[in-house]
């Protein structure tokens, strides 16, 4: 099991409305194939009060990485185009894989 983790960073004027779009289009809309589950959201604080916006951290549980590249190379796309002729230069992300380890 893997988690697809994407920080997104979005600016103060576009904040309240960008956590919408991911709550209720992004989220079940990178989920609709089944490849993706688990979804998670959190915020990230910043402590040093110099950062312009708000940051946040979305992951969702997949099985493996062939998967992953599965849904990125037909979905996830296309879905991160849509996300970025919406909210254009106000919104930036970047992604990380990361791997469950049984402790």
């Amino acid at each position: 099991m893997i988690i697809y983790h994407t920080t997104f960073h979005l600016s103060g004027e576009i904040y309240l409305k960008g956590l919408d779009y991911l709550k209720s289009v992004y989220v079940p809309a990178a989920m609709r194939s089944g490849k993706l589950h688990s979804p998670r959201m959190q915020r990230v604080l910043n402590e040093d009060g110099e950062t312009n916006g708000v940051s946040l951290s979305v992951q969702f549980s997949v099985s493996g990485r062939d998967v992953l590249d599965e849904w990125i190379n037909k979905e996830g796309i296309a879905l991160h185009k849509s996300l970025m002729e919406k909210f254009s230069d106000e919104i930036a992300g970047f992604s990380t894989l990361l791997e469950e380890i049984d402790l």
